[in-house]
C-alpha cells in the first residue's frame, strides 16, 4: 500500500501518479446549504483523507465568508487556518472581532460559528486543515456539514475559538537538526506547527517516520525536497504532501529555508510517535 501523496495544488497535479486531479480545482464556496455562492470566495481541496483534510481558500478584497451578518460553523470538524497572505478581521457571535494578517492562525472547534472579512487591498490566502474527512463540503456541494448560525441556539463550549498571532507559539525540536518548528495549536485530533527546514536537515541521520499520526503539509515558500525510500519529489510554495502513519521520509531545503504549514492527526505532539526509521538513507 502506498503511504504517501504529493500534489502541486496550484495546477491540481498529482506528482506521484503523474495525473490531473479533477477534484483539486478552484470552486466558489457557499457558506451553508441554500446560501448564494460568492465567486469572490474560492476553495480548493488538496487532500480528503479519513483522519485529516487540507483545503486552500482565497477571498477577494471586501469579501466576507459568509455574507454579513451571518456566521458559519462546521458541525463535526475542527479546523486550523493559517493566513499565508493578506489582512482581515475574524469575528464571532460573542461580539469579539480580531484583526489578523499573514502569519496568524485561527482555531475553530466543532460547532464554533465564525466569519472572516478580507479588509486589505490584496486578497486573503488561507491554508485550512480539518480533522476528519471534508468530502461533504468540497467540491461542488452546498455544504451539508456547514451550518447557518441561529442566535437563539447555544453555539460553543468554552475555548471554541483561538486567535493565534504569528510567532507566539513554543518551539518544538521534534524534527531534529536543521529544522525549526513553532507549535501553533494542539486540539482534539488536530495539531499544527509552522516549520522552517534548512539544507542541513538532509544530512542529519536517516529516515524518520510517525508511528502514531498522519502528517500533511503545504509549502508556504522556498524550495526543497521530500526524500522517500523509493523516490525524491520537489517541494515549493503550494506543493503539498500527505504521509500516512508509518511512512519513512526526510526533508531538505534546496533554495533557502523551506517553509511548511504542518498538521498531524493527533491531539498533541506527544502522540505523534516520531522515531528514526529502520531504513537507511
Amino acid at each position: 500500500m502506498q503511504l504517501y501523496k504529493v500534489v502541486d495544488s496550484e495546477r491540481g497535479w498529482d506528482l506521484v501518479r503523474g495525473e490531473y486531479l479533477p477534484g483539486c480545482r478552484w470552486a466558489a464556496a457557499p457558506s451553508f446549504s441554500g446560501c448564494p455562492v460568492d465567486p469572490g470566495n474560492l476553495g480548493k481541496v488538496i487532500f480528503d483523507e479519513e483522519r485529516m483534510s487540507l483545503v486552500r481558500a482565497l477571498q477577494e478584497p471586501g469579501v466576507c465568508s459568509p455574507e454579513l451578518p451571518g456566521y458559519v460553523f462546521h458541525e463535526r470538524r475542527a479546523e486550523i487556518e493559517y493566513l499565508s497572505a493578506g489582512e482581515g478581521v475574524a469575528s464571532y457571535p460573542d461580539g469579539s472581532s480580531h484583526p489578523v494578517a499573514a502569519g496568524d492562525c485561527l482555531f475553530h472547534r466543532e460547532g464554533q460559528p465564525h466569519r472572516l472579512l478580507c479588509t486589505g487591498g490584496e486578497g486573503l490566502e488561507l491554508c485550512v486543515g480539518l480533522n476528519g474527512t471534508d468530502s461533504e463540503r468540497y467540491p461542488g456541494q452546498l455544504g451539508q456539514s456547514r451550518g447557518e448560525w441561529k442566535p437563539d441556539v447555544p453555539y460553543r463550549e468554552e475555548g471554541g475559538y483561538r486567535v493565534l498571532p504569528a510567532g507566539r507559539g513554543p518551539d518544538w525540536d521534534g524534527w531534529g537538526p536543521g529544522c525549526q518548528l513553532t507549535l501553533t495549536c494542539e486540539s482534539p485530533g488536530l495539531t499544527s506547527a509552522r516549520a522552517l527546514v534548512g539544507p542541513e536537515a538532509a544530512f542529519a541521520g536517516g529516515f524518520c517516520q510517525n508511528d502514531g499520526a498522519d502528517e500533511m503539509a503545504l509549502g508556504g515558500g522556498g524550495e526543497g525536497l521530500l526524500l522517500l525510500p523509493d523516490r525524491i519529489l520537489p517541494l515549493c510554495k503550494n506543493t503539498a504532501y500527505y504521509l500516512f502513519a508509518g511512512q519513512p521520509y526526510k526533508l531538505a531545503a534546496t533554495g533557502g529555508a523551506l517553509e511548511l504549514f504542518v498538521y498531524w492527526s493527533v491531539s498533541s505532539t506527544g502522540e505523534i510517535g516520531r522515531r528514526e526509521s529502520e531504513l537507511a538513507f
